[in-house]
């Protein structure tokens, strides 16, 4: 008899990127046979959220990216909204921001994951720490 069950299926993959710098992560979302989803037909949405460590006092959501209407509180948490995830026919799925947007968080140490819901069901399928170290250049000079 069985004791255990596991139904947290997400990887682990912790990213280090830089204030200031356009961040652009790209995923190649495969099925169980290993072949690329067409997600453009499907109805694969996307959503990627950013929060201060779990624990922290305030939980700070720096960074909210997510397809069509998932992810548009980011507009209240950065005050713009220069963030995509755009998908393809090939099973690439790419969550953007801009240099601008990257600009606004603060450099630290974050916790992130990345959730894929289709027809409804989500599913976390990435997550890990999000560590942002601060740029020398500024382009607000």
């Amino acid at each position: 008899m069985a004791s255990k069950l596991n139904l947290d299926v997400s990887e682990k993959l912790d990213i280090t990127c830089k204030r200031g710098d356009t961040f652009n992560l790209g995923l190649l979302i495969k099925d169980s046979a290993g072949t690329a989803i067409t997600l453009s037909t499907s109805s694969y949405e996307f959503l990627m959220q950013v929060r201060g460590r779990r624990g922290a006092s305030g939980r700070e959501r720096p960074l909210i990216l997510g397809t069509a209407s998932k992810g548009k509180s980011a507009v209240t948490n950065v005050g713009a909204n220069n963030f995509t995830v755009t998908i393809d026919d090939s099973g690439n799925a790419t969550f953007s921001a801009s240099d601008t947007i990257m600009a606004r968080i603060a450099p630290g140490r974050y916790v992130y994951d990345i959730q894929q819901i289709v027809d409804s069901v989500s599913t976390t399928i990435l997550e890990g720490r999000f560590i942002v170290n601060d740029d020398i250049s500024n382009l607000e000079v």
